[in-house]
């Protein structure tokens, strides 16, 4: 079977794109692992909302963005960089295209999976290139069922690398449902004896919410189970390797295996600029920005030699 875009979406059987040797599955939950929040700063059409303690249920439901702005832990300095410079989207899971109930939503506007793997690619890197708590990758009612569960749902990669010093934030529907994060290096394989982490451990108790994450921030989507608001946890990058003999290094993006339909936004976070953190050789400029940026200098350059009159 062949399929279009193969430079970009490879078919991923159980040899590929599922796990390598890993050092251990390590659980990341509430109280496990994590790093507690105690405040939260949003911005709101463009004032800024603090939030000294977190939410019970929704206490908002609309398609206003709500922008994280710095997360507080009482344990380090408040985190007020995101690093949101750039994302790209590699290996799909093909069964993605005939499975409905997996999509992007932001603000108003749903991408599924089933209308196009290169477009929902696209959206799913829009999520870690905002901070918008209401954009955001879901996976609901899966029919004709659950993707292969050895086989990734995809790779994330980020423009600047994260170092171990950095942190992920990641959000979480309703704060029940868990996923698996493998750690990429720069050739874009994961880490070999890393570990495994499973946000939200084995999951929350069926009914319940914001059980396995660890803050809930009280924000729901209107357009997406407005009953449910976004749930916040976040860890050390270093819990990759944390206990285990691997090699380390900058995580330059995440293996992400999603069987368990949570419905997920991951950033990347830090106390310091992204600015100097390497450089992902995986996410370069699409060929058209390329082009026009070509284009654009050598008008540039015709300008500056044109002889004066």
């Amino acid at each position: 079977m062949s399929f279009p875009l193969a430079n970009r979406f490879v078919w991923l059987s159980a040899a590929l794109g599922a796990a390598p040797a890993m050092a251990a599955t390590v659980d990341i939950r509430t109280g496990l692992n994590n790093l507690a929040i105690t405040h939260v700063t949003y911005s709101i059409n463009n004032v800024d909302v603090n939030q000294a303690a977190e939410a019970t249920g929704v206490t908002n439901a609309s398609n206003t963005p709500v922008l994280l702005k710095k997360i507080g832990t009482g344990s380090t300095p408040d985190l007020t960089f995101f690093n949101t410079a750039g994302a790209k989207v590699l290996n799909v899971n093909p069964q993605l295209a005939g499975t409905s109930g997996v999509g992007v939503f932001d603000n108003g506007v749903t991408t599924t999976s089933t209308a196009g793997l290169a477009a929902y690619a696209t959206a799913v890197e829009g999520t870690s290139t905002d901070t918008d708590l209401r954009n955001f990758s879901y996976h609901d009612y899966l029919s004709p069922g659950p993707t292969d569960p050895a086989v990734a749902d995809l790779d994330l990669h980020f423009a600047k690398a994260l170092n171990l010093t950095d942190y992920l934030l990641v959000s979480e529907r309703w704060g029940n449902s868990s996923f698996q994060l493998l750690a990429l290096a720069a050739n874009g394989q994961p880490y070999e004896g890393a570990n495994t982490l499973r946000l939200g451990g084995s999951g929350g108790t069926p009914g319940i919410g914001y059980e396995v994450h660890d803050w809930n921030t009280g924000y729901a989507a209107q357009g997406n189970v407005a009953d449910q608001a976004q749930a916040l946890t976040l860890f050390s990058v270093a819990r990759f390797f944390s206990g285990t003999q691997a090699i380390t290094g900058p995580v330059y993006g995440l293996r992400i295996f999603n069987y368990d339909e949570a419905d997920v936004k991951i950033l990347g976070i830090s106390d310091n600029t992204f600015s100097d953190n390497p450089d992902n050789p995986n996410v370069v400029p699409e060929p058209t920005a390329m082009l026009m940026s070509l284009v654009g200098g050598l008008i540039f350059l015709g300008f500056r030699r044109r002889p004066s009159a």
